[in-house]
This record gives C-alpha cells, sequence and structure tokens, in this order.
C-alpha cells in the first residue's frame, strides 16, 4: 500500500486516472487531502501522484494508466481518497467501481464498466458509462447522465436534467428544472418534474406522478404512458394512442384553458399502450 497526503487549503480539484480496479472518496470538514492506493506493489510505486497549486486551490492527480498498461494481469488498484468539503471529482476509467460520499462538488465521470453510487454533488454532476448502474442521492446543478446498460436512480436535482440510456430502468425522485429522458429500453418512472420537458422511449412504461408547469412531451413506441398534472396547474393536451386507450381525470379541451395557475402543455403519443392523465 502506498499513501500521500498533501496540505490542501482552498478549493480542490481531484483528477483520478486508472484501467481497473475501484475508485473509493470521501470529504469531510478538513483541509487535507490522503490518497492510499491497495494493489501490486509495483503498479502502485509507478502510479503518478502530485498536488499542483492553482490560484483558487489545488489540483490532485491520480494517474495509473502508463503503470496498469505497463504490467498487465494482477494490476487492479483500488484508489481511496479523503478531501475536503466540496472537492471537484473528474475520474476516467476502463472498468472501476467508483463511490463518492459526503459532499462533492463538480464532478464528471467516465468508465467503461463498473457502478457509479454519489452521495450530495453540490455542482453539476456528468456521468458517461459503458455499462453499470447509476445512483446519485442529490445533484444541486443541473444532470447529464449517458449509459448504454444499467439502470439510473436519482433522489433529487435542483436544475435539468438530461439522460440517455440504451437499456435500464429509469427512476427520479426530483427534478427542479426541465427533464429530458431518452431511452431505448426501460421503464422511466418520476415522481415530480418542476418546469416541463421530454420523455421517449423505444419500449417501456414511461410514470410521471406530477407536472406543475411548462410544455412536456411524452412518446413511447411501445408501452403504458401516465402523467399526473399537480393540484392547481391548468392542462392543454394532446393525446394519441394508435391501439390503446386514453383516459383523462382532467377536463381535456382543444382550446388553451382560462383562469389562474400555470399551466402544463402536455402532448403525449403512444404507437400501442395506454394514456393516462390524472391529478396529482
Amino acid at each position: 500500500m502506498r499513501t500521500e497526503s498533501f496540505q490542501t487549503p482552498g478549493h480542490v480539484r481531484l483528477d483520478i486516472r486508472l484501467g481497473s480496479g475501484d475508485v473509493d472518496v470521501e470529504t469531510a470538514d478538513v483541509a487535507e487531502t490522503t490518497v492510499e492506493l491497495d494493489g501490486r506493489d509495483d503498479v502502485v510505486e509507478e502510479a503518478r501522484v502530485e498536488c499542483r497549486v492553482r490560484d483558487d486551490g489545488h489540483e490532485i492527480t491520480v494517474d495509473l494508466t502508463k503503470a496498469q498498461r505497463r504490467f498487465g494481469r494482477g494490476r487492479d488498484v483500488t484508489v481511496r481518497v479523503s478531501a475536503p468539503l466540496g472537492t471537484d471529482l473528474k475520474c476516467q476509467s476502463g472498468s472501476a467501481d467508483i463511490e463518492g460520499r459526503g459532499d462533492l462538488g463538480d464532478v464528471d465521470i467516465q468508465t467503461g464498466s463498473g457502478e457509479v453510487d454519489l452521495g450530495a454533488v453540490s455542482g453539476d454532476a456528468k456521468v458517461n458509462a459503458a455499462s453499470g448502474d447509476v445512483e446519485i442521492t442529490s445533484v444541486a446543478g443541473e444532470l447529464k447522465i449517458n449509459t448504454a446498460s444499467g439502470d439510473i436512480e436519482v433522489e433529487s436535482v435542483g436544475r435539468d436534467g438530461r439522460i440517455n440510456s440504451a437499456s435500464g430502468d429509469v427512476q427520479i425522485r426530483e427534478v427542479g428544472g426541465e427533464l429530458h429522458v431518452n431511452s431505448a429500453s426501460g421503464d422511466v418512472n418520476v415522481r415530480e418534474v418542476g418546469v416541463g420537458g421530454s420523455v421517449n422511449t423505444a419500449s417501456g412504461d414511461v410514470r410521471i406522478d406530477a407536472v406543475q408547469q411548462g410544455s412536456f412531451n411524452v412518446k413511447s413506441a411501445s408501452g403504458d404512458l401516465r402523467v399526473g398534472i399537480r393540484e392547481g396547474s391548468r392542462l392543454y393536451v394532446d393525446a394519441r394512442s394508435r391501439s390503446g386507450e386514453v383516459s383523462s381525470e382532467l377536463e381535456v379541451g382543444s382550446a388553451e384553458p382560462e383562469g389562474e395557475g400555470p399551466l402544463v402543455e402536455l402532448r403525449a403519443n403512444t404507437m400501442s399502450g395506454d394514456i393516462q392523465i390524472v391529478r396529482a
């Protein structure tokens, strides 16, 4: 095992690069960053671990890519980092499980395969994964997730959320801004959306428990669609299903509804599947 410690008052940017292994980052109320590398001695010793002073703080680089390519088999390394609260995390991996605990700043993760599990993100979060589940507790800023296969579960997003998934279920509790989801296969379940957006699926059911305002477009080639409209919101709707039933608990008309309250413009379309519009 190799351990490196740096005094890092101010803002910290953490840049981790590895081929395979595990990454575990934990933030706490400290002014020091500690890096532990656990794996084959020759791989660990040749890893590049550096600290650079920047105008606004420090940048910590942990780079294992060259060492892992050189030594071949048995090259997996576990990277454990303890860092100050609000640390930005950038991680590039061929295959590694990545876990972030505590409060992180901005997050940018690219991984070929492996699970991604993050706690609270106070900035923006971007995750690109070829395969593996993605789970995030909260994102204060914007969220972008692209994954080829794997389930996605997010508790809350403060601003806009954009998700592209080839296969896997998408589950989100709350989005403060717009939500845009594109999914080839898998169910999409969202509890509440603040300001409209869109959900497009090739196959899979879509359930949006509550939309408060804005334009919201929902499409599915094969799958049931269920959308809830928040109490007090007005509704304009265009809902069509080629071979399925369309039902609404709310009054539906072709003209924009009169009265006060936020307006929801809902367009729902499915080739085969039922469409339900309900009061949230």
